[in-house]
């Protein structure tokens, strides 16, 4: 997204300058309007230098849990961040705090400093601190979003721990099979020519794919190089981001953890904003913007818009992509109630337990079903081998 430079006066009247990142101008106009800014000039700026320093999963979800504590605790970040990098193991990542505290010490607000070192991180991190300084519950927005990263690290980790020994059998009969294909078959395909008997076409297929084999396998290894680098430069283009997100939703499973996963964020982030006095339209727009989905950002700002239109959310809600109409029943139960921010917050946890739930399904299916593909592969080698036996015993007794 663009970012713009401004000059204005804080709510005390002290003058204040700095960059901010928004989707266009009036975008700009209102994050600073959120943040009380006097705006006296707006212009669009070039974006920051990015760091060279990167930090893993797991130093940013521990760096979010210190960060949300000093928070808490209502500590300076930029003193809190300084003796943090003091403590910390990781060359890495005591680098990239000291970088922020840097920027901190500057003048730099916390989202903008961590903004300029987005790569590698989340999509849209620094929106997640922003609306979290913007509620004033930059805590409970962080620890969320942590909640969300172990969330997804736990379902890559399953998986690899899944797939890891169908993997390692499926290379070991790829290399087995790679041989039998290359010295083994063209032999056997010369003994049956000699004896001139009519083989089977599971035996044919198998020749084929002999005479064929390392074209087919440098074929297949170029086709999934191809998809996997289209896949990711799909990230360069506004539409290709939609185009990702639509097709990491569709998958088997995966799709549906991701999708419990982001509306579980956006519930959890729409409660808390609630719960520290933002307008609900308000909620739900910075609620969707801290999770950098666009379906999910498309389909909070038209309920938004509904609910400032004095419209019914409930009926909104129905033709969402991704905001379960339950959502918009319990807004419109609850409204103008104390326990709308606790009954939204349970909405988020029975989406936690649903992604929790997937990935059990997705645990107990995975294996069996790689086994399963495993061994058709290898009943196919073997069938194919044998069978020309049974011609080759009917023609000798002919």
């Amino acid at each position: 997204m663009p970012w713009f430079e401004y000059e204005g006066l804080s709510p005390g009247g002290t003058a204040v300058a700095g960059r901010i990142e928004a989707a266009g101008h009036d975008r700009a106009m209102e994050s600073l309007a959120q943040m009380q800014v006097q705006v006296q000039q707006v212009r669009a700026a070039a974006p920051p230098g990015r760091s060279q320093t990167r930090i893993s999963e797991d130093d940013l979800i521990f760096f979010n849990e210190q960060l949300a504590s000093l928070a808490k605790a209502g500590i300076a970040l930029d003193e809190g961040l300084a003796q943090l990098a003091r403590d910390v193991e990781s060359p890495r990542l005591r680098r990239w705090i000291t970088e922020v505290v840097t920027e901190l010490r500057a003048g730099v607000p916390i989202d903008q400093a961590i903004a300029r070192r987005q790569e590698g991180l989340p999509l849209l991190y620094g929106r997640v601190i922003q609306a979290g300084i913007q509620t004033g519950e930059l805590p409970g927005v962080l620890l969320n979003i942590n909640q969300h990263l172990r969330l997804v690290s736990e379902t890559r980790r399953l998986v690899w721990e899944t797939a890891s020994y169908p993997i390692l059998v499926i290379l070991l009969a790829l290399t087995i099979t790679s041989g039998f294909f290359v010295f083994v078959v063209p032999r056997i395909k010369e003994v049956f020519r000699d004896f001139g008997v009519a083989l089977p076409g599971l035996t044919l297929i198998m020749m084929w794919l002999s005479d064929h084999y390392l074209l087919i396998v440098l074929l297949v290894v170029l086709l999934f190089a191809g998809l996997a680098f289209l896949f990711h430069s799909l990230k360069f283009f506004e539409g290709g981001v939609i185009l990702r997100e639509q097709i990491v939703l569709s998958l088997p499973l995966f799709g549906r953890i991701k999708r419990a996963s982001l509306v579980a964020r956006f519930l959890r982030t729409v409660s808390t904003s609630l719960g520290s006095g933002l307008p609900l339209p308000q909620a739900m727009r910075l609620a969707a913007e801290s999770t950098g989905h666009r379906a999910l950002i498309t389909d909070a700002d038209r309920l938004a818009q509904e609910v400032e239109k004095g419209q019914s959310i409930f009926v909104a809600s129905q033709s969402a992509r991704l905001i379960p109409p339950l959502f918009g029943y319990c807004v419109q139960v609850a409204t103008g109630r104390e326990a709308l921010p606790l009954a939204i917050a349970q909405l988020a946890r029975s989406f936690e337990n649903r992604a929790v739930y997937v990935q059990g399904l997705l645990r107990a299916l995975l294996l069996p079903a790689m086994i399963i593909v495993l061994g058709c592969f290898l009943a196919f080698g073997v069938t194919a081998m044998f069978l020309p036996l049974v011609s080759l015993i009917n023609a000798v007794s002919g």
